[in-house]
């Protein structure tokens, strides 16, 4: 079957309605790289919006027809997108091409050798840590994930010279339907998205479809742990699975915590990385399967590691001086509960955990979960529902989750106000406390309120 035409053939201006998104930033800078006239916009262009600006790229803040140029030859844009956007009812008055973000880099990565990581919860720091083993090891790879990278200086892409592409594949809107991978990577299969999809058994169709669009001879690396897994490669041929259970093709043995690092055994190999957790030795183990396909063996995977030391809002350390501040991006009750076991063996003061649930349907159908995954916490505070694109459901605040919550006995507040909020954290802090900001809304910004406020009252000085 001859392959469609590929949308940047023929074309050197390209414009991004929300060009400052985590998806959307790196195609623009892939896109600037590869000399394309780059224009977009952003409600809140920020960091993003400034390293862009250095590349070249016109970004504009708000969305206004005026922001589209009129020789703009294609517009890409984001599932946020609204049909009511100025600049995207721009596109279709001067009948210019328009395509989603997902189409946009099926387009960029499906004719090269391409690693697609998938799943639940992990797919960030999975397809990062492969990114990275490859990088150090010399294999150049093209890389498009979900998270500002320190070894990507801050970025979420990166332009190889190799045919070799890694990227973060998304089951949201079902936009990882328009990859077609070389190598499939699968962390975990739960339910989630469940305004997008009906049920797990409509998930687990969509990852169905999705192995089914990979391309010929595909190879799939897939967490054998996890029941939903099993059941959609159950039938399929060139699966390594991998996991804790003996039952597993490669089986991960003796994980040990260290001051600072993890180690665990796969075949007699011993492996470390510096990030905590469980997950994080599952989600490395995963990395570690994968470069092994390129030749790459322990040596040059710990030796990367060395240096891996997360996905920026992944349980990052802000400051730490008298109490420990960490920024996580934890949205889903099984993110919330592995990050929060994770600092239970990190640490010996109070657990402090302060979550912003985010969107409305999340919250009502995981409301409980959620309740449950902060089994790990000394005191819970909980900001208001982060909205995202979803529309206000009557009934649902954050407060059924902390109802649930108050049910174990344990201390628990809900402020619907930021400052208070943040008042009450600094009448009860106490030397020792750990504070954990949670949340895929903009709870980061309460944390450097938080921060600067603690600065203060205690003279800090020293960031980390």
């Amino acid at each position: 079957m001859e392959a469609p035409e590929n949308i940047f053939s023929g074309i050197s201006r390209v414009h991004l309605i929300g060009i400052c998104g985590i998806g959307m930033s790196g195609i623009a800078e892939y896109l600037a790289k590869k000399n394309f006239i780059v224009t977009g916009s952003d409600l809140n262009p920020g960091a993003a919006g400034r390293k862009l600006e250095i590349l070249g790229v016109k970004v504009f803040e708000g969305h206004k027809a005026s922001n589209l140029p009129d020789d703009t030859e294609l517009v890409i844009y984001t599932s946020a997108v609204k049909e009511d956007n100025a600049e995207l009812k721009k596109t279709i008055e001067l009948n210019i091409r328009s395509v989603k973000r997902a189409e946009a880099l099926g387009n960029i990565v499906n004719e090269m050798y391409m690693i697609a990581v998938c799943g639940t919860h992990g797919k960030t720091t999975t397809s990062s840590m492969i990114a990275k083993v490859l990088l150090d090891n010399k294999l150049d790879p093209t890389i498009f994930v979900g998270g500002n990278m320190e070894f990507l200086d801050g970025s979420t892409s990166r332009t190889g010279k190799s045919n070799l592409a890694v990227v973060e594949a998304d089951e949201y809107d079902r936009s990882f339907l328009q990859l077609r991978p070389d190598i499939i990577v699968i962390t975990n299969i739960e339910e989630d998205h469940l305004d997008i999809y009906k049920d797990i058994n409509e998930i687990k169709d969509s990852f169905r479809k999705f192995i089914m669009n990979g391309k010929e001879d595909l190879k799939i690396i897939a967490f054998g742990d996890d029941e939903n897994v099993n059941d959609i490669i159950k039938d399929l041929s060139g699966t390594v699975r991998y996991g804790f259970e003996k039952s597993n093709d490669v089986v991960i043995e003796n994980p040990g915590y260290e001051k600072s690092s993890i180690t665990y055994h796969i075949d007699n190999e011993i492996l470390r990385i510096k990030v905590f957790g469980n997950h994080n030795v599952l989600n490395s183990a995963a990395a570690f399967i994968t470069g092994n396909k390129f030749g790459i063996k322990a040596d040059g995977f710990n030796e990367s590691m060395k240096t891996f030391t997360g996905v920026k809002r992944r349980m990052e350390l802000k400051y730490n001086n008298g109490i420990k501040v960490y920024d996580d991006y934890a949205h889903h009750p099984t993110e919330v509960k592995v990050t929060l076991e994770a600092m239970r063996r990190m640490h010996e003061g109070r657990i402090i955990t302060v979550f912003q649930p985010h969107l409305y349907t999340r919250t009502r159908d995981f409301y409980r979960e959620f309740a449950d995954s902060f089994a790990d916490t000394d005191i819970l505070f909980l900001a208001r529902i982060y909205p995202a694109r979803e529309e206000s459901i009557p009934g649902i605040t954050s407060e059924i989750i902390l109802k649930e919550y108050l049910k174990t006995g344990k201390e628990g507040y809900y402020f619907e106000n930021a400052d208070k909020l943040l008042d009450k954290l600094a009448e009860i802090h106490r030397n020792g406390d750990v504070f954990i900001f949670q949340g895929a809304g903009d709870i980061t910004d309460y944390c450097k309120k938080f921060i600067k406020r603690m600065k203060v009252k205690s003279n800090w000085t020293v960031p980390l």
